[in-house]
């Protein structure tokens, strides 16, 4: 007889890998992997079970050879996390060095106080993730877009410890966060030059299977104030001297909260700034927002019960009422500034992580977009305590970035591809450009900047109708999962190994 049992399992398993390959289904990267161990182990019982007085020397042949496989991939593989945001595994051989930086432990450094701030010509403060409002719009460009004409100039470029934090520029000091050893460290470079001016540290190491190690939030600086806030990946609050990096106080924000055990990629939110309190996301469970006195570190106020989430709490005006909107762990919510009272909550349940930022559209709406199976929806929020949907949808499927609206229109980073979304409707009206799973900002009413997984940098014209693409940057060249920050005319980009600096032409 035909062999039929391989050929329905080709069939069937081919199918379902096929479909999910061309859908660009979330979960394609571990049928890929998945699928064809267990076409194997299915036809290899077949093979070992199929044919009479051979089984059980089959069998033991069929046993050995999983054995053995086993064994080289537990004694001769080494995992090395996630090659890129589809969860596709970066093998190597144990024997291999890995390609990573080998960087000296960094201790605490403190800067001299200095009334000297003197930035260079073309910097703007950007004291916090996406921006100064946290919704990635950004100014219009001061810059030059025509990068082949006039490209942009090499500041520095330096190798940094693990991490995905990105940038927050106040003067001529450029802050992030990094893992050096078993420190998470704050540190303070200066833009001009790419030297490290201070740094603050804690004993703490973050480490996951698919991320990697090291801290993930933005730190948010208050110029004015003098102080830099820095969320760890543990969860560590710090408030530090922006001249020096001294510690004014820190918190624990999963205690504080309550949260019986941290995200399970860790911390990644960053703290937000009010005239009077530090608003902080929480832990996976428990309270879902803290507000901590500025001065004191003393805690203001609780609120919420649904634990937190990846995205970062965010001042909003909807409605005409300005308040706190948070993405939690199975919710969004929004607050009132000064006592986290909760004004209205809309339940957004799901086991898989929600990392894009809430953005506004028009006066009174909200788009929130995830992946993983989680539809994305644009709501209307009206004063009453529970908004009310206009639609849910399966795009844009953002996972790691944040979409952004020009106009009737959105723009977003869909499962690794950028595509357009018509907001009125809902429907995707074109999906290209592989940029992978980077992060992106608005600039202006014309421009996208993106910056790709991969590395490059590349400059996109929203249009409705198609990509446009008008500029491209090679700037790291590795997997690049940080956010970019354009401070004024000056690009600071970084991944898990290498940060650089560019200066863009001036127009």
């Amino acid at each position: 007889m035909p062999p039929l049992f391989p050929l329905v399992t080709t069939v069937l398993l081919g199918g379902l890998l096929a479909w999910m390959w061309l859908t660009d289904n979330v979960m394609r990267s571990a049928a890929v992997v998945l699928v064809p161990v267990l076409w194997l182990l299915l036809n290899g019982l077949w093979w070992a079970l199929h044919q009479k007085g051979q089984r059980l020397k089959r069998l033991a042949v069929f046993l050995l050879g999983a054995v053995l496989v086993v064994l080289f991939f537990r004694f001769a593989v080494r995992y090395e996390g996630s090659a890129d945001g589809s969860a596709w595994p970066q093998l190597a051989f144990r024997w291999q060095k890995k390609d990573a930086p080998e960087l000296p432990m960094l201790g605490e450094v403190k800067a001299e106080p200095s009334l000297a701030d003197v930035a260079p010509a073309g910097v703007r403060d950007m004291p916090r993730f996406l921006g100064a409002k946290g919704d990635g719009v950004l100014p219009a460009a001061e810059f030059e877009t025509d990068w082949a004409a006039k490209p942009p100039r090499e500041v520095w470029r330096i190798q940094i410890g693990p991490g995905w934090a990105g940038f927050a520029v106040a003067g001529h000091r450029a802050i992030t966060q990094e893992q050096r050893g078993e420190l998470e460290c704050v540190t303070c470079y200066d833009i001009r030059d790419g030297k490290l001016l201070w740094s603050h540290t804690d004993k703490a190491h973050f480490n996951e299977l698919m991320g990697g190690e090291g801290p993930r939030a933005v730190p948010t600086v208050d110029s004015v104030a003098g102080v830099v806030f820095t969320m760890g990946a543990m969860g560590h609050l710090n408030c530090l001297d922006l001249a020096t990096g001294t510690k004014k106080w820190q918190r624990e924000v999963l205690k504080d909260g309550g949260a019986s055990r941290n995200l399970e990629w860790g911390k990644s939110s960053s703290p937000l700034l009010t005239a009077s309190h530090v608003i902080c996301s929480a832990g996976d469970d428990g309270a879902s927002l803290i507000a901590y006195d500025r001065q004191s570190g003393e805690i203001a106020w609780k609120a919420g019960n649904d634990g937190g989430s990846y995205a970062s709490p965010v001042l909003l005006t909807l409605a005409g009422k300005e308040q706190i909107v948070t993405v939690n762990r199975g919710s969004v919510s929004g607050h009132e500034v000064g006592s986290g009272e909760v004004l209205w909550s809309f339940e957004w349940p799901g086991m898989f992580p929600k990392v894009a930022q809430p953005l506004v559209v028009g006066t009174n709406q909200l788009l929130i977009t995830s992946s993983y199976g989680l539809k994305s929806h644009l709501l209307e929020i009206t004063g009453s305590k529970t908004p009310s949907v206009i639609w849910a949808e399966s795009n844009p499927r953002t996972k790691f970035s944040s979409a952004s609206v020009f106009g009737d229109h959105a723009y977003a980073i869909d499962e690794g591809t950028l595509c357009c979304v018509n907001l009125k409707t809902g429907e995707r009206t074109w999906r290209e450009g592989r940029y992978g799973f980077g992060q992106q900002i608005r600039v202006g009413d014309d421009l996208l900047l993106i910056q790709t997984e991969k590395g490059p940098v590349v400059l996109v014209k929203p249009s409705p109708e198609k990509l446009i693409e008008i500029a491209r940057l090679d700037a790291l060249k590795s997997k690049t999962w940080n956010p970019p920050t354009l401070a004024g005319r000056w690009l600071l980009l970084r991944n898990d190994r290498e940060a650089v600096c560019y200066e863009l032409a001036g127009k």
